[in-house]
């Protein structure tokens, strides 16, 4: 036995009550499956917005260490992974814009675009974003220590950015 099977045995207990006191409600009720995939793309845009929030506190904590001479360069550079969050943002703009009118005569493929959207650009700018904000992290310590210059700190921090573009060029060609 090991000593997770407590844990796993009451965590099944507690979803099994709930689901017998729930799951009668819950029988009757009919999901449209476009639909929820839908909103679940719209949804995975937040991850979008969550990799800019880890970029930026990475790559401030970044600049807090510098020296005050030098702070307004790293602070320059820490604003790079903000620029995902913006992605994601707007991509939900275009794709709740294009599910406007009467949803049962919106096209069940639309539904699904907008699924495929919002997923690829949320899991691309979470990643692209907190990954940015490493790079940005070392590009601003290399700036403080007069190893690199602003410009080549930007040019290193740009190239995770590119993902995040390439992945808001396909939102927008799938956008419904």
């Amino acid at each position: 036995m090991t000593t997770m099977q407590p844990v796993i045995g009451s965590m099944f207990d507690v979803f099994s009550s709930f689901y017998s006191s729930v799951g009668p409600a819950v029988e009757g009720l009919a999901i449209n499956w476009n639909h929820f995939l839908a909103f679940f793309g719209l949804g995975m845009l937040g991850l979008g917005l969550s990799g800019s929030a880890i970029g930026l506190a990475i790559a401030g904590s970044a600049v807090a260490g510098m020296r005050e001479e030098k702070r307004g360069l790293g602070l320059a550079v820490s604003v790079l992974p903000g620029t995902q969050g913006l992605y994601s943002f707007v991509v939900g703009i275009l794709l709740v814009g294009g599910l406007k009118g009467e949803f049962a005569k919106i096209p069940p493929e639309a539904f699904l675009k907008v699924f495929a959207a919002g997923t690829v650009t949320g899991l691309a700018c979470l990643f692209s974003g907190w990954f940015q904000g490493v790079v940005c992290a070392a590009g601003i310590r290399s700036i403080n220590q007069e190893k690199m210059g602003v410009g080549t700190a930007f040019l290193l921090a740009v190239l995770p950015e590119f993902y995040a573009i390439l992945s808001f060029v396909l939102a927008v060609m799938w956008k419904p």
